[in-house]
């Protein structure tokens, strides 16, 4: 667990993630690990190809029954959701004024719309869709199962890549964490003033990132001395589809060739 900053209940726990997907024992474990990831491009692809917002709104509405189903944290999501949404209203947030419709609040040239805000919340919506299915995905399927389809789907060395970053990320937070508990115990962290504890968070995530290449490099060295040759082989066997899962799988993508045919709204 992370050592309580404030804001880390905002951040996907990454041992909750595992904890859950190791030992999570409802009916959406069950499901071959198959068909969960290839539902995931289709739910990328039905969430960028739709516009209409009450389609938008029913995906998501299905997905968190999904997550809930799945026996998972609902209350975690709530706050997992932070960091998507402000991530998209920060970027999206200078879109909004420029889009054309009936006013809603306006400042000499500079208009907001309801379209506008219609517009700030489908990208809320898609980008919170997204999210909560591949927290499905990942807390609902095995660490060795994901390693192995994605050694089969993703090309050498992407699959290298995204295999050894995600193992990664979890000596970055080790060493983010021993970090804050060595200034926490120095004192560090009583501070007051939003601009006097930005700065100071800012030195810990710079330190922990420069210490992350340390880190990298002794882990390479300790591989390397292990035999690795640039290739992780999975030995273990993911579970195949079943008949029902097939049908959904091909349900899904005729659905979502629909939508698209009809341009993104029924």
């Amino acid at each position: 667990m992370m050592t309580s900053l404030g804001f880390e209940k905002h951040l996907p726990d990454l041992g909750l993630i595992t904890h859950y997907s190791e030992f999570g024992k409802s009916p959406v474990h069950e499901i071959s690990p198959w068909t969960k990831a290839v539902l995931l491009p289709v739910v990328v692809f039905d969430i960028t190809v739709i516009s209409d917002l009450r389609l938008l709104l029913m995906m998501l509405l299905a997905v968190v029954c999904l997550y809930w189903v799945s026996e998972l944290p609902i209350v975690h999501l709530f706050y997992w959701w932070t960091l998507p949404a402000f991530f998209v209203t920060s970027v999206a947030f200078l879109l909004v004024w420029s889009v054309p419709g009936s006013s809603l609040i306006s400042y000499g040239s500079i208009h907001l719309t309801s379209e506008g805000v219609a517009f700030l919340v489908t990208l809320i919506i898609k980008a919170l869709t997204g999210v909560t299915y591949s927290l499905v995905l990942l807390m609902t399927t095995k660490y060795n199962y994901l390693t192995h389809i994605i050694s089969k789907v993703l090309p050498y060395p992407l699959s290298q890549i995204a295999l050894l970053t995600y193992r990664f990320l979890f000596l970055t937070l080790e060493g983010l964490e021993s970090t804050v508990v060595a200034m926490k115990s120095r004192g560090g962290l009583k501070l007051s003033g939003l601009r006097k504890s930005g700065k100071f968070y800012g030195s810990v995530f710079a330190l922990a990132f420069i210490r992350s290449f340390d880190k990298a490099d002794r882990v390479a060295k300790a591989m390397q001395s292990r035999a690795y040759n640039g290739r992780l082989t999975s030995s273990y066997r993911v579970p195949r589809p079943s008949a029902g899962g097939y049908a959904f799988v091909f349900v899904a993508v005729l659905l979502s060739t629909y939508l698209y045919s009809c341009g993104g709204h029924l």
